[in-house]
């Protein structure tokens, strides 16, 4: 669906425009929907794909705890392709 190289837009996360209220802002990944990035992995066995987004993350107050600068497993179903 979306593989290595592939350039994608994030339309939801986690399946809803919108986070939580009461959510903490580093966690607010809403945020990006609307931003491009490329898909750096195939799919894990939980469909998602590590994402390096062209929008510094860390930049925007997100958490990004992954080894790539700006990349963030996001679900395969919250992805187009841009």
């Amino acid at each position: 669906m979306h593989a290595p190289g592939t350039r994608v837009v994030l339309q939801h996360f986690n399946g809803t425009a919108e986070g939580p209220p009461d959510g903490k802002p580093s966690d607010g990944y809403w945020r990006l929907i609307g931003s491009t990035g490329t898909v750096l992995n195939p799919a894990n066995a939980q469909g998602r794909v590590l994402v390096r987004f062209d929008n510094d993350v860390a930049v925007l107050g997100l958490a990004c705890h992954n080894p790539e600068p700006n990349s963030l497993l996001i679900a395969t179903t919250d992805l187009a392709t841009a």
